[in-house]
């Protein structure tokens, strides 16, 4: 009994080996069906997608409508998973930079990074995903406005010499000081030194006061 049991997993053993060995693994995508005769000569071509155009385009940060900026100095590099370099272009067209890449390169496209986009920060390092329409992808790299600064000194007229701890203060275009909160305020350092940065989304019209002192 024992020697019949031994036999029996061996040849289970043997079958078993021999299907994994002929399992397929991969992506499988139809090329055609066909009734083929006994002698019949069939000739088809078949088609595949191995090469595609990709768009790089961009968004602002919480908005779906695409960015259509022209840059020359816009640069774009597609990374794998570990930051290693698959592709890059420059010189954004109407917001978008263009890529001609295998399939086996868009599979490892997991991280991108932009530089040089005017008002925009730039991106280090976002993760990506790539969409497919046809023999076209994308991928949509989200951006965000750079800060907006003003900063100075703030100079006494008569010495030119820098003042500390004069308060600057932004308003919006045409308020009233007296009656209206400062957009922004800041004091003057003990060089005479002063820093406003905005986060802003469009141009804005500002007025900038100082307080307690007449301005030449």
């Amino acid at each position: 009994m024992k020697k019949y049991m031994v036999s029996f997993l061996v040849i289970a053993t043997i079958i078993a080996l021999t299907v994994s060995s002929y399992s397929l693994t991969g992506l499988f995508s139809k090329a055609f069906d066909k009734t083929l005769s006994p002698g019949e000569q069939y000739e088809k071509n078949i088609t595949v997608r191995k090469y595609y155009n990709l768009t790089a385009r961009f968004q602002k940060e919480n908005s779906i409508s695409y960015l259509g900026f022209d840059n020359n100095e816009t640069t774009v590099i597609l990374k794998d998973i570990d930051g290693k370099e698959i592709a890059r272009a420059s010189g954004a067209i109407n917001g978008r930079l263009y890529f001609f890449l295998e399939k086996s390169q868009l599979d490892r496209i997991k991280i991108v990074s932009a530089y040089n986009m005017g008002s925009y920060q730039d991106v280090v390092d976002q993760a990506v995903n790539v969409t497919y329409s046809g023999v076209n992808a994308y991928v949509t790299v989200k951006v965000s406005y750079k800060s907006a600064v003003i900063s100075g000194y703030v100079l006494d007229e008569l010495t030119n010499q820098t003042l500390e701890g004069i308060e600057v203060l932004a308003f919006s275009d045409n308020s009233d000081p007296i009656i209206t909160e400062p957009i922004l305020q800041n004091v003057s350092t003990s060089e005479g030194r002063y820093l406003l940065i905005f986060q802003l989304d469009s141009s804005k019209a500002l007025d900038i006061y100082i307080k307690d002192y007449d301005t030449s």
